[in-house]
């Protein structure tokens, strides 16, 4: 190639032909903008800052404390209800009687006109069912009442023992007239006959 022929090839490359566009740019890809969050400031706790070693005894306190303050309020429980505390000492022979009718009781010469027997029964539970038999034979009429309570061991039955003083107190107070040990042949030590008040 002669040197006008290269003038001519290095003009030509710049030269467009008619009707011809000129080709775009290359386009540079711009990058993605980054997501932008609200920059607030991390808990001390999570950058670790004022971090101290912890005393196991105290940790385990701490959560002992805040156990304690979760725990809800405990509402009592109402307690079943017991017999009235009867007087320290009961009055057995409240009222004095004919003597016939004090020496009929002692020799256990007498009409039972009901019987109530309270083995295996616990305190509260006897003293219900013998609040019911008493008031009941009262509304009936009746008079001489046998109520078997039993010795216990060495005598120290609890029946035994606080029957006749439920009866100072009312409501039996109002009903009973007189308590006494019965016969050997209606129970002995372990049984006692109630004499109750005629109905007004």
């Amino acid at each position: 190639m002669s040197g006008d022929e290269d003038i001519w090839a290095s003009y030509a490359k710049g030269v467009q032909r008619l009707g011809e566009k000129e080709p775009d740019p290359v386009k540079k890809k711009r990058p993605a903008p980054r997501p932008k969050f609200d920059e607030e400031p991390l808990p001390a706790a999570w950058r670790g800052e004022g971090e101290t070693k912890a005393d196991p005894g105290q940790a385990l306190a701490q959560a002992s404390r805040a156990s304690e303050e979760a725990l809800p309020e405990l509402t009592p429980v109402a307690a079943d209800p017991v017999p009235p505390a009867p007087p320290p000492q009961p009055i057995w022979k409240k009222e004095p009687l004919d003597l016939r009718v004090e020496r009929n009781m002692s020799l256990g010469d007498v009409v039972i006109e009901a019987k109530l027997d309270l083995h295996g029964k616990t305190e509260q539970e006897a003293y219900g069912v013998f609040r019911d038999f008493i008031e009941h034979n009262h509304a009936r009429g009746k008079r001489m009442l046998l109520v078997i309570t039993g010795r216990g061991q060495d005598g120290m039955s609890v029946l035994r023992t606080n029957l006749p003083r439920w009866c100072d107190v009312r409501p039996f107070s109002d009903i009973v007239m007189a308590v006494r040990t019965a016969a050997l042949h209606h129970g002995g030590d372990g049984a006692y006959y109630l004499l109750l008040r005629k109905r007004g």
